[in-house]
């Protein structure tokens, strides 16, 4: 097994070949067929199946130049990417490196250079190095291998990066660190060649050392540049391959240089050697176990004990005979290398053309270059032969296409913007100018804009008159429909309160202080929400009604214009003046027909004052200047058109071929070697661009004379009176159909809002009518209980004598129900919104149903017992069968004394419509 590493080759599988060619042909080559190619595709399949390597022979050599020769060819005639795919497996497989498959002949070709080293490594270590001449052979093998290394890495992956983009990932063996880590090792056992031939012929040990020193260098230089890729595309055999090689030759040059030392009588530094050569031989030891080759790992076993030897001889040397002191590893002097190898790139190699030889057998020797091919018929000879010979190259059409980019993007600015630029002036003044719009009105005798016939046909499809007046009315009757609502909400209030202030002047003495400890208090004060959110409603039905008058007035004041707009409508309305109408700008009857209200319009071309028959040489003076601007804009557009048909005719190809076939043969072509060509094509539309701008200074003549002119009329204009009649109808009309809609909105929005409100009031209104169904209610009840406790007086009085019930007992046994303040303000709903009220709860004795406005919920009894009935806890009064009612003071009875009228006070009392009359004031 050798002691020296060998680059292995990429592998790869057959490419297809043929359908590529045949596709990039037929797609880009319409002029050919592709099956006029068949004889050169068989001639590449052939190439690259001698050239890509995979063999170990000697004779591989030439024929990987040769195939690489032809890509380089080829490269001058086709672009990169053609559609070909090439798929190449790692040089050093392992789990996470798998095969790449990328369609780039600039990845073939790397590929190729990358397997011609691989086949001068293994040539190298494949050669014996037994004799002296076998050692140069091998020496000769690894740097023809650094060569190609180098080479690879300058001139094509350069390229190759560039053409794969961002996008895609570069073989991790391909990447410049791993090819100059190669490059190094190469040189590295080209070194090591030499060093191994010096000692074969018994160099001396500084010689020697110097030599050993370089390969340690080359070594070293391997092992750095492979670091700063991760992960490694070397596998670790290799790493400690590299490693030891370098730890191995630096002791090596260590030892050698000891024995010149010893020669010199420098026994100390001679041993200063020896230890750092044992240092160096120890840290290379370390390496040996990891896959690293057997006769690598025994030349080092082999120098370790030839060190071990001479450290221990010359160590009792010196401690008995020299006693020199032995210098540390910084103060020895450095060992200085000597280079013997370089990179040796072959001929064929750094020049293509020598490699394919006989010029018959150039693959596509017939194709006008990609950039980069002399003349054809000096490569090939006979032309008859030359394969693709009516194919012209992708480096030809891509001069072609940055000419026909470049000559219609100058047509596009140079003369179709400038034309576009002019057109634009002429619009943008006309617009301005509002031309020939007012030479229309100006001329025409009779008739309207056709604006204005459409906007009068588009309301006279939405109903006209009638149907607007017809949702003004029904906007009135919601209104007061929902006026009509509240009013009945506001009644029930002001019922309820009548009714409220009738029963506290019912009350006997003392009975309004009672229903006031049972939660019950008066109108004014339970229904002050109910109140607040009548009045918000009142505040919008008012508003609303402002807002309903308003556009009631914008109608009146824009119903007759309407009404000439939508003239052939009937209406039963009387005429009105029509002169009036015009002068004023109001409206015409409706029974009038268009062509009535046509003749309602003043004209000035009927008028006979001097400054319409002025105003009219004025116009005449401008149609004739428009006419003329018409005449420039015609012949511009001639002149756009005839560039147009100069550049579908025009055909450089021709000249970019000879052009192309006199260019060097390995020289790249750039579009900025046909510059002139280009520059002197394109001045054949130079005449297309002068009469353009010559238009151009007419045309600002003929603009300044139109606005001028334009300036008179207008002066003109507005000193004719029956201009001035006309142009006040014309406005009116106009603004007629834009108040139409304006009201026509209004009154939309204004139905939707009096249907959705009116909703709300009914929800307000039912609200109002269960709020004073509750309080009449509580009413009951509360004149129920003073009723009870006035006819269980006379029995209370008979049960003086008895005995006193336990306050416990009583409390136990009777257990009233008891009403807070707290539930007296509970209320029946919760309303969020105004005009939204929410289901209340279901009344029942334990929860009472409250109204909205948070009104006194009613005094809910419990069962009365069959003797008694019992007092609740809330008014503060003891059980009727207590002995209590001795000592408490009661109201005289119905009988015996009348009862006291409340006296009515502004807050107590509520007389008929007060609930209203103070939210009004309020």
């Amino acid at each position: 097994m050798p002691n020296q590493l060998s680059i292995p080759f990429k592998q790869t599988s057959p490419a297809q070949i043929k359908d590529a060619v045949q596709s990039y042909i037929e797609f880009n080559h319409t002029d050919a067929h592709p099956d006029a190619f068949k004889w050169d595709v068989s001639r590449w399949e052939e190439l690259r199946k001698d050239g890509v390597g995979g063999y170990v022979h000697v004779n591989r050599v030439d024929a990987t130049l040769l195939y690489h020769a032809h890509l380089v060819l080829l490269l001058t005639k086709f672009p990169a990417n053609i559609g070909l795919t090439v798929v190449y497996e790692p040089a050093f497989p392992s789990l996470i490196r798998r095969s790449c498959s990328v369609e780039d002949l600039n990845f073939e070709r790397a590929c190729v250079l990358f397997n011609l080293a691989a086949l001068y490594s293994q040539l190298g270590t494949a050669a014996g190095r037994n004799t002296t001449e076998g050692i140069k052979i091998v020496a000769a093998h690894f740097q023809n291998a650094a060569g190609v290394l180098q080479y690879l890495s300058k001139e094509v992956i350069p390229a190759l990066a560039s053409s794969l983009g961002q996008a895609a990932t570069m073989p991790s063996e391909l990447l410049e660190p791993s090819l100059k880590s190669l490059e190094y090792l190469m040189l590295a056992q080209a070194q090591e060649c030499y060093w191994q031939k010096a000692s074969m012929e018994n160099y001396k040990d500084g010689t020697l050392a110097k030599l050993a020193k370089q390969v340690a260098i080359h070594y070293e230089s391997a092992v750095s540049a492979i670091a700063s890729v991760s992960p490694s595309p070397f596998p670790q055999e290799w790493i400690n391959h590299l490693t030891l090689k370098k730890h191995h030759f630096e002791g090596v040059a260590q030892f050698r240089q000891s024995r010149n030392d010893l020669l010199s009588r420098k026994y100390g530094v001679e041993l200063g050697r020896l230890r750092l050569a044992q240092n160096e031989v120890k840290q290379a030891l370390e390496r040996s176990s990891r896959g690293v080759a057997k006769p690598v790992v025994d030349d080092v076993k082999s120098l370790f004990k030839a060190l071990e030897t001479h450290f221990n001889r010359a160590q009792q040397d010196n401690d008995l005979i020299y006693h020199q002191n032995i210098p540390p590893e910084s103060m020895l002097e450095p060992i200085v290398g000597v280079n013997m190898v370089n990179n040796v790139v072959e001929n064929k190699l750094r020049d293509p053309s020598l490699a394919i030889g006989s010029t018959d057998n150039a693959l596509f020797a017939g194709l006008v270059s990609h950039g980069k091919l002399k003349d054809p018929s000096l490569v090939i000879g006979n032309t008859d032969n030359a394969l693709f010979a009516g194919l012209v190259s992708h480096g030809v059409r891509v001069a072609i296409a940055v000419y026909i980019d470049r000559r219609d993007n100058w047509i596009k600015e140079e003369i179709e913007a400038m034309a576009k630029q002019m057109d634009t002036d002429i619009a943008r003044l006309l617009q301005k100018l509002n031309l020939p719009g007012s030479l229309d009105a100006l001329d025409k005798p009779v008739g309207l804009p056709p604006s204005l016939i459409r906007r009068s046909e588009e309301i006279r499809s939405m109903g006209g008159t009638d149907a607007l007046q017809a949702l003004v009315d029904e906007v009135q009757t919601l209104g007061g429909s929902a006026g009509g609502i509240l009013d009945e909400a506001f009644d029930i209030l002001d019922n309820e309160a009548s009714e409220d202030e009738t029963f506290f002047a019912q009350l006997p003495e003392g009975g309004a202080q009672i229903a006031t400890q049972a939660g019950y208090l008066a109108s004014y004060i339970a229904n002050k929400e109910l109140t607040a959110k009548a009045n918000s409603y009142r505040q919008i039905l008012d508003n609303a009604a402002s807002s309903d008058a308003t556009v009631r007035n914008k109608w009146e004041e824009w119903e007759e214009n309407v009404t000439v707009l939508c003239s052939d409508q009937a209406s039963s309305r009387p005429p009105k003046d029509v002169s009036r109408i015009l002068i004023s700008a109001r409206c015409t009857p409706l029974s009038l027909r268009q062509e009535e209200m046509e003749r309602m319009v003043p004209s000035h071309a009927t008028s006979q004052s001097p400054e319409s028959t002025q105003a009219h040489t004025y116009a005449r003076a401008i149609r004739a200047a428009l006419e003329d601007l018409d005449d420039l804009g015609n012949t511009r557009a001639r002149c756009i058109e005839s560039a147009r048909q100069r550049a579908s005719t025009d055909d450089i190809k021709p000249r970019i071929v000879r052009e192309a076939a006199g260019l060097a043969r390995w020289v790249e072509v750039k579009p900025a070697m046909f510059e002139s060509t280009m520059e002197e094509e394109l001045g054949k539309f130079d005449r297309y661009k002068e009469s353009v701008e010559e238009g151009r200074t007419k045309q600002e003549e003929l603009l300044a004379k139109v606005e001028q002119l334009n300036e008179l009329l207008i002066q003109t204009r507005t000193d004719d009176p029956v201009l001035r009649q006309r142009e006040a109808a014309l406005q009116s009309l106009d603004l007629a159909y834009h108040r139409y809609l304006e009201v026509l909105s209004n009154v939309t929005e204004g139905a939707k809002f009096y249907t959705d409100f009116s909703e709300h009031l009914n929800a307000f209104q039912d609200e109002c009518t269960r709020w004073s169904e509750l309080r009449h209610r509580q009413r009951s009840e509360i004149m129920e209980l003073l009723s009870q406790l006035v006819q269980a007086r006379p029995t209370m009085k008979k049960s003086k004598s008895k005995p006193r019930v336990d306050t416990r007992d009583r409390e136990d046994t009777i257990q009233p129900q008891t009403y807070s303040a707290t539930q007296s303000q509970q209320t029946v709903s919760a309303q969020t919104e105004p005009g939204i009220v929410e289901q209340s709860r279901l009344e029942t004795p334990e929860h009472p149903t409250s109204p909205t406005a948070t009104p006194s919920p009613p005094v809910v009894l419990p069962p009365p017992p069959a003797a008694v009935p019992p007092t609740p806890k809330g008014f503060a009064l003891p059980a009727p069968n207590s002995s209590e009612w001795e000592t408490v003071d009661l109201p005289p009875p119905p009988s015996v004394r009348k009862p006291a009228r409340l006296k009515a006070t502004a807050e107590t009392s509520t007389p008929r419509r007060k609930t209203r009359s103070k939210a009004t004031a309020d």
